[in-house]
């Protein structure tokens, strides 16, 4: 019998996995990221405003406060990452190089939680830098703009699923997720110049698809939060990232993404075998 848990991870990073390419499909031809990002933000934030009528739950105290603006900080920074990756690489390459946080989370959680790795977590670790690496030879890692934004996503990621996790005996997914949303609401206005044109102009493009996006993104929330709640952040972020494989192969079959599709492939193996040494 399949965990409860494990299922909801899974469920998860399929929707994640929609709203990826979505996204890539909407900024690949020189979308405006930032105001896509804005556009989807204020999206999620009115569902999830409905959404705690329904399902509120808060431990009112100073921890809540810290921990929730945090959470909201760290997704504006990691959405923000998260656009400009997608309008600046190839899904199929970003996809894996935006799994790296598999590796950071694993860490981090042993910092907060004690989360102790085994020998096979470590094995599983350095594969996943062996399928990074070949995936994005002869590109240079840190040099190509579209993967110093997805690396840094990553990074960012992990610290939010960190406080994710951290969230969850404290209030309701409902609740957090509002949290999570809201601060980018406020301050992606900040980072543009004409804000109010740019989203008008986000709102009346290929609407159907941002909707779709918005609620593939929605659902991957729920049903991470679910998951976190009951398994530890290391495992269930592994799981909920091995679904990458479908991202890498829409890429390509897709999106056409046809360039070094043999180290792609290669390094989606290598970075799938990687994740499953992680989870097991």
């Amino acid at each position: 019998m399949v965990q409860q848990w494990v299922l909801f991870a899974a469920l998860g990073g399929l929707s994640s996995n929609l709203f990826n390419f979505l996204s890539r499909y909407l900024l690949r031809e020189k979308g405006d990221a930032t105001a896509w990002a804005w556009f989807y933000e204020c999206l999620r934030a009115i569902f999830f405003l409905v959404a705690i009528l329904f399902d509120f739950r808060l431990q009112v105290s100073l921890y809540s406060f810290i921990v929730l603006l945090l959470l909201g900080l760290t997704e504006f920074a990691s959405v923000y990452l998260y656009m400009k990756m997608h309008q600046c690489s190839h899904l199929s390459i970003s996809t894996i190089l935006s799994r790296t946080r598999v590796i950071w989370i694993p860490l981090i959680a042993f910092l907060f939680f004690g989360e102790q790795l085994k020998l096979l977590d470590y094995i599983g670790i350095v594969l996943l830098f062996v399928g990074v690496s070949v995936t994005v030879a002869p590109h240079k890692l840190f040099i190509d703009k579209g993967a110093i934004y997805a690396n840094l996503a990553a990074f960012v990621i992990a610290i939010n699923v960190i406080l994710l996790k951290m969230a969850t005996p404290i209030a309701s997914g409902s609740v957090i997720l509002f949290a999570y949303s809201l601060p980018a609401v406020f301050l992606f206005p900040l980072l543009m110049k004409d804000p109010k044109r740019r989203f008008v102009e986000s709102s009346k493009n290929n609407v159907p698809v941002k909707l779709l996006a918005t609620a593939g993104s929605i659902v991957a929330g729920y049903l991470l939060v679910a998951a976190l709640a009951v398994g530890d952040a290391s495992r269930v972020n592994a799981i909920y990232q091995g679904m990458m494989v479908t991202g890498v192969l829409v890429g390509i079959i897709i999106l056409k993404e046809r360039k070094d599709i043999v180290k792609k492939l290669i390094g989606t193996a290598l970075a799938l075998a990687g994740v499953i040494l992680v989870t097991t």
